[in-house]
């Protein structure tokens, strides 16, 4: 393909600290044709004025704030920063990030071929002290949705450069979901995508910065908008490796799903007790209607609220024993 403009959009809320080390690293990359699209989420820190410094250096810097129309979040102002766009290719990046000189150029020659939508790389995982903690593993023994799914091919919204015509035929980020964004769109994306439509760079290519602490507190910490997201999100997964047939993964995801039931119980969260009813009962009686047992149990425990350890272990066990003898 001609050479093609690449745009860069970040969405960020709260970065001070952070953002100007990921502009600069934009400034330094060895491919100079993109334009780089800043979309704040309602910071109340010093965002903006470090972002317009970089405006009034290099006209390819752009800065929006999110329309008020749209929620508040990240899958919104990546969505709106998609809407504006001008290029090409298309690569979304966290604001806290970095990226290395070649993150752009390396992946450019790929998408010569017209079946190529979508082109990998690696990242190095960095600590708040910049220090090496690891990488991100790109392993692809099977089809990409499954190696996503057992998290063997590791990848995050900065990991992946798309063709823009590509992503216009897709729903992208969904704004009703509060957990899980990046795993929701890739999961849609990877389960219709073909070996013919993606390359992978298996080299790091940017510094993915873990805030690990953060990660664990909202990890331990029941907040019922992320369950509630969790639960939308495994149960949309669980639909589609039921189709695969791939034992380990539904026992894997039933569990999840199965976890997040019982523990809404302890946290007094009927809301997603009921939404988890209605989507497994509608997805074991569509593929595996000889789990109807599994079913009657869930609208048993719902309609009643009850509370049942042994039911909630044997529905898990009853799940994953089919799974491994079919």
């Amino acid at each position: 393909m001609a050479k093609s403009l690449v745009s860069i959009i970040i969405p960020t809320y709260n970065r001070a600290h952070l953002i100007a080390e990921t502009l600069d690293s934009i400034i330094a990359q060895t491919f100079t044709d993109w334009e780089c699209i800043i979309v704040d989420d309602g910071s109340t820190d010093t965002t903006k004025a470090i972002v317009e410094a970089y405006l009034d250096k290099d006209q390819r810097f752009k800065f929006v704030t999110r329309p008020k129309h749209l929620p508040q979040g990240g899958n919104a102002a990546r969505n709106y920063g998609f809407s504006i766009s001008k290029g090409q290719l298309i690569n979304w990046f966290d604001s806290d990030d970095i990226m290395l000189p070649h993150f752009l150029e390396s992946r450019l020659s790929f998408f010569k071929d017209p079946n190529v939508n979508l082109v990998f790389c690696s990242a190095t995982i960095i600590n708040h002290e910049k220090k090496d903690i690891g990488k991100l593993q790109l392993d692809l023994k099977t089809d990409l949705f499954r190696a996503y799914m057992h998290w063997e091919f590791q990848v995050i919204t900065n990991s992946v450069l798309f063709r823009k015509n590509y992503l216009l035929t897709k729903t992208l980020f969904n704004e009703q979901i509060v957990r899980g964004q990046e795993h929701e769109f890739f999961s849609r994306l990877f389960f219709e995508l073909n070996k013919t439509q993606y390359k992978i760079v298996n080299v790091p290519l940017f510094l993915y910065r873990q805030h690990q602490g953060t990660k664990t507190t909202l990890n331990e910490t029941y907040i019922p908008e992320y369950k509630t997201s969790l639960a939308f999100i495994y149960t949309q997964n669980l639909e589609k490796i039921i189709q695969l047939e791939d034992g380990t993964l539904i026992k894997f995801f039933f569990s999840l799903i199965m976890n997040i039931y019982f523990d809404a119980f302890k946290y007094k969260h009927p809301k997603v007790r009921v939404y988890i009813t209605k989507r497994l009962s509608s997805i074991l009686l569509r593929y595996h209607f000889s789990l109807i047992d599994v079913v009657l149990i869930l609208q048993v425990m719902t309609l009643f609220n009850l509370q049942s350890y042994r039911l909630y272990k044997y529905a898990i066990k009853r799940v994953s024993n089919y799974a491994i003898t079919n």
